[in-house]
């Protein structure tokens, strides 16, 4: 066989091979930016277009980069799965102490083509910034949220917690409130700020979930005094129980009495009207001696008296 025949054979089957393996499949949360990389004639890198979510395109020797085309997550709670841990911050001077917010940022990015082409050119290259190839996030597409969002997150959440002392960080909601309206006030603009002014995120959403302190000693500190309070409050109350209690139990009895004192007045007077019907209190004793079956008028004996 001649060589040319072998080599235009053996040029056929890397193409093929290629076709074969460069065929890039969007999932329904993904987009990408496409760069022309035609290795046969060398060119300049040009991004020729973007790939759509749930679409496949055939780019044989091109490069395929990317990007997320659905809700972007910047999970601060250091859960498992999360980008990073808690923010700490310090409190107000009147009472500091270091403290443990964690917070979840939801936010989209563009599907905008050129702009996410603009994107990528700028910021995506800078960082690595793009997903791997199955889907999931890499260390520079987290490097990256970490400059556009984590860090002026970072930033809001110092500012507010001087206002605060720990106490209040902790458990006055008043405090997670404004830590909350802050962010979604300052991270739309800080982050178009850190991207040449161009707004390649936006909806951002914010949560921030209850701070704790960093020390576990001051939590413990407190619980244990919380612990006092409930337990004197108990008392208290036991003690607010007893004397209701007992009070109770005076009115009772001297409701009782009166009932008692009552009743005996009333026969009293039932007596008194029986009384009045005969002539003398002895008459009525007669009456009643009588009437129980007894001789009021018993014989007199005199006994005769030696003389």
């Amino acid at each position: 066989m001649p060589d040319r025949t072998v080599a235009a054979l053996a040029i056929l089957a890397l193409a093929a091979s290629m076709s074969a393996c460069s065929y890039a499949n969007m999932g329904p949360g993904e987009q990408a930016v496409v760069q022309d990389g035609y290795w046969m004639i060398p060119t300049d890198p040009k991004l020729t277009g973007c790939i759509q979510p749930e679409r496949s395109q055939n780019e044989i020797t091109n490069h395929v980069y990317r990007y997320p085309a659905r809700q972007i997550s910047w999970d601060a709670t250091g859960d498992p799965g999360s980008e990073r841990g808690p923010y700490v911050v310090v409190s107000s001077a009147k009472a500091p102490a270091d403290m443990n917010v964690p917070v979840v940022v939801t936010f989209d990015l563009t599907t905008d083509c050129e702009k996410l082409k603009q994107f990528h050119r700028d910021f995506g290259t800078k960082y690595s910034g793009w997903l791997n190839e199955d889907g999931s996030v890499s260390e520079g597409w987290t490097e990256l949220l970490n400059y556009v969002v984590g860090q002026p997150l970072q930033d809001t959440l110092n500012a507010v917690a001087q206002k605060y002392t720990w106490q209040q960080i902790w458990n006055d909601e008043a405090a997670r409130t404004e830590f909350r309206n802050a962010l979604l006030n300052t991270l739309p603009n800080a982050s178009k700020a850190r991207t040449d002014n161009t707004e390649f995120f936006s909806n951002f959403q914010v949560t921030v979930l209850k701070p704790t302190p960093v020390n576990p000693e001051l939590k413990a500190a407190i619980e244990r005094e919380q612990a006092a309070v409930q337990d004197a409050q108990a008392t208290q109350a036991h003690g607010v129980a007893e004397a209701n209690a007992k009070s109770a139990k005076a009115v009772a009895d001297i409701a009782a009495a009166e009932a008692e004192t009552r009743v005996a007045e009333q026969e009293a007077l039932k007596l008194r009207a029986k009384l009045s019907g005969y002539p003398s209190v002895e008459d009525y004793l007669r009456a009643l001696c009588i009437e129980q079956g007894c001789n009021p008028y018993q014989p007199t004996y005199v006994v005769p008296q030696g003389g």
